[in-house]
Parts: C-alpha cells; structure tokens; sequence
C-alpha cells in the first residue's frame, strides 16, 4: 500500500527521478522553499511501512524504504480569466474566479503506468473539494506539460480550453 501525506524534510527528495528534469528539480529544489513560504503544498505517495517497502525491494527496486517519494503533486491557490476556461463554462462565472490549481504531478519513472498517477490525482482532487468548502474554488485547473499529459487529465473529466488545449479544467463545485 501507498500512504499519501505532505512533504517534509525526511522524504528522500535526492532519490526521486520521474524521467523530466524540470519537475526533478523542482522538487528537489523548490517544493520546500514554496510550502515553508505558503505558496504551494506538495503532496507525496511512499510506501506505507517497512513491510512495503520491502517488498517493493523484493520486487526488484531496491533503493525503495520507507522515506523513498513514488510520486507527488503541488497543489496552490489561484484565480483565473473566464477566458482561460472551456466555453461551456463561461456563463456561468464572472470574470475572474478562484481555483485551485495543479502545479505538479509526477510518477517515478520506473513506476509509472501502475495506476500511481490515478491515484495522486484522485487525492488532489479530494483535497481541492475540501479546501473549497472552507475558502471557495470553483475547480481544478491545471496546465499540462504536452498531448500525453492533457490526454491522462481528459481521462478524468477535465475539459480543454479551445484556444489552449493543454489547459484544463475540472468543477468541483
């Protein structure tokens, strides 16, 4: 089993490597600096005792322990243009909404098409719809890095934007 929690300085951010520098750095570099400052949470998957990841070891990944981060995501608060949503929905809002936006969502490369990302996603959700019960999003946004990744969203009922097919949105409310 995977536990999900936020990330703290005991993660193993060094042993992370999903394959995309750019998001190896920034969680390497910058997650922490951005939750310590307010900016963003990460979240991330490891395994949920010893005995996982033991036999995540016997499995034949041998670095996993328990402090080894699987996958991870950012979520952040943010507000956005009417403009910036697909058109079905722009009737529906003023001009400028709260949201909750997906900053990152990453898998380790060895691990990745396992159903981990499902799982991530399906926790930010969770945590985006709670939040907007305290403080008010009317969604997820997120901005996603090519096709493959808008793809992996759409999935999920996120819709594209016409002018911007790798924005996408998904109401919470």
């Amino acid at each position: 089993m995977i536990k999900l929690e936020a990330l703290t300085g005991h993660h193993d951010r060094s042993g992370f490597d999903c394959g995309v520098d750019a998001l190896n750095v920034w969680l390497k570099q910058t997650a922490m600096q951005h939750q310590s400052k307010g900016i963003s949470r990460t979240f991330v998957g490891v395994p949920e005792d010893a005995a996982v990841a033991n036999d995540y070891q016997a499995m034949g990944y041998a670095e996993i322990n328990t402090n080894s981060i699987l996958g991870f995501y950012a979520l952040a608060s943010a507000s956005i243009l009417i403009e910036d949503l697909p058109p079905a929905w722009v009737k529906r809002y003023p001009r400028q909404i709260p949201v909750t936006r997906l900053g990152r969502l990453a898998i380790r490369a060895d691990m990745q098409r396992q159903g981990l990302g499902r799982l991530l996603l399906a926790d930010a959700v969770h945590r985006a719809k709670t939040a907007a019960q305290a403080v008010g999003s009317a969604g997820l946004f997120v901005d996603a890095k090519d096709d493959q990744a808008a793809r992996f969203y759409q999935r999920y009922g996120f819709k594209a934007c016409d002018s911007q097919p790798l924005k996408l949105y998904l109401p919470i409310g």
